[in-house]
């Protein structure tokens, strides 16, 4: 080890131990320093004080001093060594009250961290409370990201504080008493100065938010999925100018929309959506699919989502009183809610859409199935959505088949199948894409299964679906290899119009060992092939989002009675039940 000679020189060192230092305060400094270089030289100064002795008697001036200006360098360097000797023992004292502070005024520093506790907890529900002031009054909004990140900091702190006075309660006894443990005592009340100095700090930063949230920016006029090689025909133009029409009227509030299954109002619903944004007609548009069975906090969480607002309430009451709210701070602003696939009347008043109000710019586009429903909903319009005539019927069927035109082999053979699909888009695009590349022959062959199916077991079918229903089996007979089947199967598996996250499915397609795959990623590969396939055969539809997909609840039903008729288990009504309480209780942990 170094010695202080040569740490600080031999001038400084003889002159430092010539001061008047006490060699204890400087032991006791260098023992309880947290600095060990500070600890070294205090013991080394201690030492010199100690071990070295007094100067010798001064010498006679003419050996002291050879001339005016050494004398002068002489007094100077005193007066630095003087200063620095004096700064030094101000820092060490300095050092020794602080760490012994952590042990004669142990009561004190907890009782400062647990005002300062108190304090932060004051700042925090404060911050919070802007907050929700803040969603009170806009839609939705954004929490600036030093204030999140503040409050991320005040909860870890808040936790450690917890953990440590629980772990002074737990160590109480060796505090205090005849006999305490000073060390203990002296690590815990350092440990909780450091705690109550990050409690301050966060308190000093919580004085500089000059904004603790703001609005959320208004979503971007993101189109409605229309389905991919969609063709316009008379019959579709024809409901859209009665539906665009009807909802630029004054007095309509609200519009609605039928047809049997499988006609295309969903697709219709969402091309007048986008049109009437375009137009600048409406402002926003939002949608949300109520299905047979009605659930209003999804009904609640579709709209919303699709508005670009949040609901942060649990119970169905509180989310309908907020979206009332949000409705009413909208007002500016012209809105056009689609409802798709209404299956009985829905009370708006429990969602939470205000209709009918005098100052409300919101207008309402309802597509469904039966058209007594339009009548219970009080839809001041009702437009009928029919079924494709023959030569549309034709001309879709021949797009999606590939047909050339100038075939003369296949012109009768389409013709009749196109009949047997009774101008029902969602069944002549699956009919078609089964067929496409196919022979004469083997178009013949698909046209006798066509006309030969028999689906009349199928329960609680009316008459005009049967026709749907048999175009469907049919192109699901089409599928090409078990695996595409099966995914097709299992699709059906998720609730009527739920979102399928394509990673599930991998999921189920590597436990079921679908794919003969070396890897994840080499299955991942393959269950896309076969969802392009199944997409292809307009067995499953696209979403805004290319990591899911979505079956249409008509292909849904064809799907669940082909699992029963040929006993796939995995479609019981045991394996759809837990399916559907498996994603219910995922929702309810999102909500």
């Amino acid at each position: 080890m170094a010695t202080c000679e040569t740490l600080l020189g031999p001038k400084v060192y003889l002159k430092l131990g010539a001061c008047s230092w006490k060699s204890p305060d400087l032991r006791a400094a260098a023992l309880i320093s947290e600095d060990y270089s500070v600890l070294t030289f205090a013991s080394y100064i201690a030492y010199s004080v100690i071990s070295i002795p007094s100067p010798p008697p001064t010498p006679p001036p003419k050996e002291r001093f050879d001339s005016e200006q050494e004398l002068m360098y002489d007094i100077n360097s005193m007066e630095i060594l003087s200063g620095i000797a004096s700064k030094l023992g101000e820092l060490l004292v300095d050092a020794t009250v602080k760490q012994a502070r952590y042990l004669f005024c142990f009561n004190s520093i907890v009782k400062e961290l647990e005002d300062k506790e108190t304090n932060l907890k004051e700042a925090q529900d404060g911050i919070n409370e802007k907050v929700e002031e803040g969603r009170q009054k806009h839609c939705a909004i954004v929490v600036e990201n030093d204030v999140e990140k503040w409050l991320a900091d005040v909860v870890k702190e808040m936790a450690d504080v917890r953990t440590l006075k629980a772990n002074l309660d737990e160590k109480k006894s060796c505090f205090n008493g005849w006999c305490p443990n000073w060390g203990c005592r002296y690590w815990m009340g350092r440990t909780a100065s450091k705690e109550t100095r990050k409690l301050s700090d966060l308190l000093q930063d919580r004085s500089k938010f000059s904004t603790v949230a703001r609005p959320k920016p208004l979503p971007s006029d993101k189109e409605l999925p229309i389905p991919r090689h969609f063709m316009p025909f008379g019959t579709t133009e024809s409901a859209c100018y009665q539906i665009i029409k009807a909802l630029k009227g004054d007095n309509t509030k609200i519009v609605g929309l039928y047809g049997i299954g499988g006609v295309g109002k969903t697709t219709l619903a969402n091309i007048v959506g986008n049109q009437l944004r375009e137009e600048n007609v409406f402002d926003e548009v939002g949608i949300a699919i109520v299905s047979q069975d009605q659930n209003i906090i999804n009904v609640q969480s579709e709209l919303v989502k699709s508005l670009g607002w949040e609901l942060m309430e649990t119970y169905e009451k509180d989310r309908a009183r907020r979206l009332r709210m949000m409705f009413s701070e909208s007002k500016s602003r012209k809105m056009l809610i689609i409802l798709d696939d209404v299956w009985n009347e829905l009370d708006l008043e429990k969602v939470g859409i205000p209709v009918g109000d005098r100052d409300n710019c919101c207008k309402i586009l309802l597509t469904t199935r039966l058209q007594p429903v339009c009548d219970r909903m009080g839809c001041d319009t009702q437009i009928q959505l029919g079924v494709l005539k023959q030569d549309e019927g034709l001309d879709l069927l021949r797009k999606h088949a590939g047909i050339d035109v100038a075939d003369t082999t296949l012109i009768d053979v389409s013709k009749q199948v196109a009949d047997e699909c009774k101008g029902l888009p969602l069944a002549i695009k699956s009919v078609g894409s089964a067929l496409r590349g196919r022979t004469a022959d083997e178009w013949n062959v698909a046209l006798d299964k066509l006309q030969n199916a028999k689906l009349d077991k199928i329960e609680g079918i009316d008459k005009d679906s049967q026709d749907v229903y048999g175009c469907l089996k049919f192109s699901f007979d089409y599928l090409n290899g078990e695996d595409s089947r099966s995914c097709f199967l299992l699709c059906s598996l998720f609730p009527e119009d739920y979102k399928i996250d394509l990673e599930d499915l991998l999921g189920y397609a590597v436990g079921l060992v679908w794919y003969q795959a070396e890897s994840i990623e080499k299955a991942r590969s393959l269950l896309r092939g076969t969802i392009k396939g199944l997409k292809d055969s307009s067995l499953l539809l696209d979403t805004d989002d290319d990591r899911f997909v979505k079956m249409h609840d008509i292909v849904r039903d064809v799907a669940i009675w082909i699992g029963k008729v040929e006993k796939k288990y995995f479609t019981s009504k045991v394996g759809i039940g837990l399916a559907e309480w498996a994603v219910s209780i995922c929702a309810e942990t999102e909500l």
